[in-house]
């Protein structure tokens, strides 16, 4: 006999009651816990917001 799995259905103020600087999203009354961007992405984020700063700002954007 298969039993029905029990579900939360989270809200926004669960989100809230998390520690301060605990990372999480709420997706479909789930919370999924994120890790902090690692330096590597820090710096290609970095890179890819100049390219696309330096496009529009040649644009005349």
């Amino acid at each position: 006999m298969a039993f029905a799995e029990k579900t939360t259905n989270y809200t926004i103020e669960d989100i809230y009651a998390l520690p301060d600087g605990q990372r999480a999203e709420l997706l479909d009354g789930q919370i999924y816990m994120m890790a902090a961007p690692s330096r590597q992405h820090q710096e290609v984020l970095g890179i890819l917001y100049r390219k696309i700063a330096d496009y529009i700002d040649g644009k005349n954007g």
